[in-house]
């Protein structure tokens, strides 16, 4: 696969939370090639799924109750297991007009110091460009050089009047970066809406390496919306799957000389190029991410640890709950920049990433499908209940 082809294609598509629909139709079309079946749901993630191979699930399923009596319970309701990376982006919703220019407000957590003299794109139909006005610093005073322009100062030169842009501009409608993605030096790739479009390029990937191999179960690659407002389509899709396991991949802070660990809350010192990072945590059951870590380590995969002792700021966190509880893992692909026009990343990382949740899907482990075991027989015992009443 050409990943950098992908990222182009994905991260140059505009989706800000709430407004996704376009990148997610891209999105569909991108990883058709490589499952069964592929759709755009209600709040426009996609879902995406390869089928379980029959004689693979049963010998899965046959395994993992040897010696228990639920066996047939559980192989009449064959598992699922999801990953999902969000295809939502960080960008702006028009509030308001004054004297032609645009007043704005933030979608997602936006970093308001990099706005200044920053191309952007106002997702009109047809779409229209500006650039956010900035005064130059021959007429700034001293002690303003150093600070970020407040949100609410914030203006979008569209080069019209007040009525022009009233008329062409509607009051809600969003905003983001405009900007063209490249490489620098042999592996590292900078555009826009790398968080979190460069995971999903990974499960794109993965669904490729899956391709022609016999799976045990059914796996979902979802590219979920809303993730920046926490309100998103990944706890949705796994509501809807019936997931037994979710994974979500998402970015995590990558760090930067000026990036002192000490003093910046969230830099962990994941290195570009060191490989995914695997969390542990209360948010990350236990036998998945000890499973992950396995694999790896067969496989001979760098990876990078994490602890993350509450949220983990990802989709894994809300999918974790779903129905009766999911267990859930979280794998990150060190990113710099975040949340800026010039986000990057390192390629050999997100084949890495792709690599994991393959070899994740091909085989979860004994834990796992113990797991999936006992926790069967409670699930047909409130059916039945239900029945009853």
């Amino acid at each position: 696969m050409n990943t950098e082809k992908y990222l182009k294609l994905l991260c140059e598509q505009t989706g800000p939370t709430g407004f996704e629909r376009p990148g997610a139709e891209l999105a569909a079309e991108a990883i058709k090639p490589f499952v069964d079946e592929v759709r755009v749901d209600t709040l426009a993630s996609v879902i995406a799924v390869r089928r379980a191979d029959p004689e693979a699930a049963k010998a899965a399923t046959e395994t993992q109750c040897e010696g228990n009596s639920n066996a047939s319970q559980v192989s009449a309701d064959r598992p699922a297991m999801l990953i999902a990376a969000h295809l939502d982006e960080v960008g702006l919703v028009v509030t308001g007009h004054e004297d032609g220019f645009l007043c704005v407000g933030p979608i997602g957590g936006v970093d308001q110091r990099v706005f200044p003299d920053r191309d952007l794109c106002i997702l009109t139909d047809p779409p229209i460009f500006g650039v956010m006005s900035v005064q130059p610093p021959h007429v700034l005073k001293a002690e303003d050089m150093s600070k970020a322009i407040d949100m609410d100062e914030l203006r979008v030169d569209i080069g019209m009047t007040q009525e022009e842009a009233v008329a062409a501009v509607p009051v809600g409608t969003p905003i983001t970066y405009r900007t063209e993605g490249f490489r620098i030096g042999k592996t590292r790739y900078v555009s826009k809406t790398l968080d979190d479009r460069a995971c999903f390029a990974a499960l794109i990937r993965a669904a490729e390496l899956l391709k022609d191999r016999k799976l045990p179960w059914d796996v979902y690659f979802v590219g979920s919306t809303g993730e920046e407002r926490a309100e998103g389509g990944a706890p949705a899709a796994a509501f809807g799957t019936g997931a037994k396991v979710c994974l979500a991949i998402d970015v995590t802070q990558a760090s930067t000389p000026d990036a002192n660990p000490k003093i910046h809350t969230g830099i962990d010192n994941h290195e570009l190029g060191g490989g995914p990072v695997i969390t542990v945590g209360p948010n990350i059951t236990k036998h998945v991410g000890k499973r992950l870590r396995e694999l790896a380590e067969r496989d001979r995969m760098p990876v990078q640890i994490a602890a993350a002792p509450g949220r983990t700021g990802t989709d894994a966190w809300h999918m974790h709950i779903v129905r009766e509880g999911v267990a859930s893992g979280l794998i990150s692909l060190p990113l710099r920049y975040m949340h800026s026009p010039t986000e990057c990343v390192d390629l050999g990382d997100i084949e890495l990433c792709a690599q994991l949740v393959a070899a994740y899907a091909l085989d979860p482990g004994q834990d796992v499908l113990d797991c999936l075991a006992d926790c069967e027989p409670l699930h047909h015992a409130k059916n039945a209940e239900v029945e009853k009443c």
